[in-house]
């Protein structure tokens, strides 16, 4: 199995993403660290301990991480994730994080598994940016870092330019893309491409607890929203693409971030010529889709 730690803002399509994870028999997941962003890093934290007791997984450690980006203030994104970052209510974990922070709990991790380690990062990349600021020989340790963000040749969900994870720490991203880790982009190009409607008949089974929880979130989700008529699954795919990669379709380079404050603020680009990082830049939505579904479904 392969050893994964999620960073993550849960976020409703956060938890369908860990549902994911935790069901594939190909990713061990040895814990989750917090960040704030779809929802305030209180939110975040309860929802992924709560979401991890609900699925049998309250073993796994929870670290809380950054509240804020390395400058400035988080923009949440209730309105579209509903109340408490998920919309739907869970049952309250007993547990708490563990004492700590998201970024001494990386460091830790990657080194318990030098080179083997990969880092799956589902919201702003703040408390990655800290840990390979304090550590650089961290990008030795680490295998790659697969990151939900930016939008290569495709608009913004903020702004013309810029996807959401990426915009709320355009700083973090910069430092994160510059440190020599590995980077797997999975970012709008892709995710757009890859979502289900309300009457998908593949998410309605009921033979795990993954699967009713996933209903229940996304009916929630629908009852509030009835304007969309699809949602994306931006953070399953990325886990998703973890799993196996050749779902996507990818283009190798040197990720770089406009990391200022003006109008092109979060643009993300793959810039060509000798890098270790890669974009994905297609993908396979059906077969993605089913993909996702059997893992959500798990059972």
């Amino acid at each position: 199995m392969r050893p994964v730690l999620i960073d993550c803002d849960p976020g409703t399509d956060d938890a369908l993403a860990i549902f994911a994870a935790l069901n594939s028999p190909d990713l061990e997941v040895v814990g989750v660290t917090t960040v704030g962003g779809n929802a305030s890093l209180a939110d975040t934290t309860r929802n992924a301990l709560d979401l991890l007791e609900v699925c049998g997984r309250g073993d796994i450690p929870v670290w809380r991480g950054a509240a804020g980006p390395l400058s400035g203030e988080f923009t949440y994104a209730y309105e579209f994730h509903g109340a408490g970052g998920i919309g739907a209510r869970l049952p309250a974990a007993a547990s708490d994080a563990r004492s700590g922070s998201a970024d001494e709990a990386i460091a830790a991790a990657a080194r318990r598994r030098p080179g083997e380690l990969t880092l799956i990062a589902l919201g702003p990349l703040t408390n990655v940016a800290v840990a390979l600021g304090n550590w650089p020989e961290l990008a030795g340790d680490l295998a790659e870092i697969l990151v939900m963000g930016g939008a290569l040749q495709v608009p913004g969900n903020v702004t013309a330019h810029a996807e959401f994870n990426i915009y709320n720490d355009p700083r973090a991203a910069a430092s994160v893309f510059s440190s020599g880790v590995p980077v797997a982009l999975v970012g709008l190009d892709v995710t757009t491409a890859v979502s289900i409607d309300r009457s998908a008949d593949h998410w309605r089974g009921e033979r795990s607890r993954t699967a009713v929880l996933a209903r229940r979130i996304l009916d929630t989700w629908y009852d509030t929203h009835p304007d969309f008529d699809r949602y994306d699954l931006h953070d399953p795919l990325t886990v998703a693409a973890a799993i196996d990669p050749g779902i996507c379709e990818w283009r190798s380079g040197r990720l770089a971030v406009d990391s200022g404050d003006g109008p092109e603020r979060g643009r993300t680009v793959l810039e060509d010529g000798d890098g270790s990082d890669r974009a994905a830049v297609g993908v396979d939505a059906v077969r993605a889709l089913a993909v996702i579904g059997d893992l959500v479904q798990g059972g």
